[in-house]
């Protein structure tokens, strides 16, 4: 079985686990003349449009790890388990598209985007502030839902939750704060916000909790180097598909990341390479308003020039690489896996090379 047979058998387990988590706390909470409900409407909207990769990869290493078939109530469990994790997925992402100023996410309006046209629709004196304290609030309540789900698995899976969201929440204000100086930091300092911030929370915490509810806490090590590894490997294809990637499959403008003026390692290897003429073409557009196709190509042509391209492949396969070094390692030290769920998180890592959205 493959990584995506594997993901579309499970998804819409924990798309109806996740709705099922919303509607009660819809029904058990305050009206507030329907709004609440409209919230939770929002809420179910956003966390379902995407592509739960966190969840699917807690539920294979769920199975991983099981020394036996999961029964029904243990299944049930795995897909809670999923559902607290996507719906922390689409509080962060909330709260990140509004410090980011985005508009569009997975191909339709970010959260306070919407709720900015419902304001603005209602006749509210500011409906960008209004749009954005509701998003922020509608965020706060993905977390606490989540945290609902996550409470039933006990108090070590609480720690493990706690301590890997408290990272990345410590990520995110140092990639806020890297991206408000105007000179461009060492790669090594991106490369260590892609690991906390991506990395342990977008790989490791979903395979460590997979493992945990499966009772197999001796795999955490090889997890760890099997995460961070692939983590890293899963923010930089970010970061090209922000440049080459297809606008619809992406689901955001191509060009974003250079709008935001975000110190990818695309732009952090390229802007030494620059000639001054370039270098000062590229500072009128790095971090612009609004970001032309021209433009966008003029950057994608440097890349290629100053063969940026090249560099950035190489590193990407050092670290797909020594992600299959720790999935062998870890495959040859707990001979017991379950071979199709090992056969998945083998695949997951070729599409994770090679994913195109």
């Amino acid at each position: 079985m493959n990584f995506n047979e594997y993901s579309h058998l499970v998804r819409k387990h924990i798309a109806e686990t996740i709705r099922a988590e919303l509607t009660q706390a819809s029904a058990i909470h305050p009206s507030f003349s329907g709004s609440s409900a409209h919230i939770f409407e929002r809420i179910e909207e956003y966390s379902l449009a995407g592509k739960m990769l966190r969840a699917v990869l807690a539920c294979l290493s769920t199975e991983l790890f099981s020394k036996a078939p999961l029964t029904a109530h243990e299944r049930a469990a795995t897909y809670r388990l999923g559902a607290a994790l996507e719906l922390l997925q689409a509080g962060l992402l909330i709260h990140d598209d509004i410090m980011d100023e985005d508009a569009l996410r997975r191909g339709l309006p970010t959260m306070h985007k919407r709720f900015e046209g419902e304001a603005l629709d209602s006749g509210a004196d500011n409906p960008s502030h209004l749009g954005e304290a509701l998003a922020i609030c509608a965020g706060d309540i993905c977390f606490f839902s989540a945290w609902n789900l996550v409470s039933s698995f006990g108090s070590a899976m609480q720690s493990l939750f706690s301590k890997e969201l408290t990272t990345v929440c410590l990520a995110q204000s140092r990639d806020v704060s890297l991206g408000s100086h105007i000179t461009f930091p060492e790669l090594q300092d991106i490369i260590e916000v892609y690991t906390y911030k991506t990395a342990r929370y977008t790989i490791c915490l979903p395979l460590l909790a997979g493992a945990l509810a499966a009772g197999s806490p001796e795999a955490a090590p090889y997890i760890e180097q099997i995460g961070l590894n692939l983590g890293i490997l899963f923010q930089l294809r970010d970061d090209y598909l922000g440049l080459f990637g297809d606008e619809t499959r992406l689901g955001k403008p191509i060009g974003s990341d250079l709008r935001e003026g975000k110190k990818t390692p695309y732009m952090i290897l390229l802007y030494p390479t620059l000639s001054l003429d370039e270098k000062t073409r590229f500072d009128l557009l790095f971090g612009k308003e609004s970001i032309h196709q021209a433009e966008v190509d003029f950057v994608r042509s440097l890349i290629g020039a100053h063969g940026i391209d090249k560099a950035m492949k190489k590193i990407e396969k050092e670290y797909a690489q020594r992600a299959r070094r720790a999935l062998e390692s870890l495959m040859q030290s707990i001979p017991e896996l379950n071979a199709d769920a090992s056969g998945a998180l083998e695949d997951f890592v070729n599409y994770s090379l090679s994913r195109t959205s």
